[in-house]
């Protein structure tokens, strides 16, 4: 059995548990214990993050890292590609949005409960937008971001955008979307499985995103 640590908020976490889901591949969800800010995650994985994977005794951090275990060590409806040209770009593309466009979203974070903070919105607002308008020219989706299958590439995408969507909401902004990315768009709100395996994480972030929650 696979456990995954995480909690349903988490765009990483998420990430992870989109791809369980889509392939189909059993596991639990469990919060660390105490939390992952306690001195007991912190005893087992020293960084304190989530999400991290729990198989048969060997465990494991850093999504991108456990999403490739687990297309080496399942066969179920793989989500990387079979051909070595095609893997690369894939992974190139999870790196893009991991290293260029999620830590920019991220950034926007603190600005959703600090309003003293608020003169930085539209810097972080036009850097977000000029970081997708770069990474949409060099991917130009085919519908996903890789090709004509969903992949690797597509799950961190999958929900930082439509959470960045929300967050330029919260804030008085909104995105726009690449032309490049319109397709990709369209694809991510038609693919019925994948609606049904962000339910947690919608509910997560409305709670979030709540009237007096932040």
């Amino acid at each position: 059995m696979i456990i995954l640590y995480g909690s349903n908020l988490s765009t990483y976490t998420t990430k992870v548990r989109l791809a369980l889901r889509l392939r189909g591949i059993a596991f639990e969800q469990r919060m660390p214990e105490g939390g992952y800010r306690s001195e007991a995650w912190r005893a087992r994985l020293p960084t304190g993050t989530v999400p991290a994977l729990e198989h048969e005794g060997f465990f494991l951090a850093e999504s991108e890292a456990m999403l490739e275990y687990l297309e080496d060590m399942f066969d179920e409806r793989p989500l990387r590609p079979a051909d070595p040209r095609d893997r690369a770009r894939a992974r190139w593309i999870s790196r893009l949005h991991d290293t260029q466009f999620e830590p920019r979203l991220r950034a926007m974070f603190p600005l959703l409960r600090d309003a003293a903070r608020q003169p930085d919105l539209p810097g972080r607002v036009a850097d977000l937008q000029d970081r997708l308008e770069r990474i949409a020219s060099l991917v130009q989706p085919s519908p996903w971001m890789a090709g004509r299958e969903f992949s690797l590439a597509d799950c961190g995408f999958a929900v930082s955008l439509p959470l960045a969507e929300r967050i330029l909401e919260k804030l008085g902004h909104r995105l726009h979307w690449p032309q490049a990315l319109i397709p990709w768009r369209a694809a991510w709100q038609e693919y019925d499985a994948l609606q049904l395996a962000l339910i947690e994480w919608r509910q997560a972030v409305d709670d979030w995103l709540a009237p007096g929650a932040l």
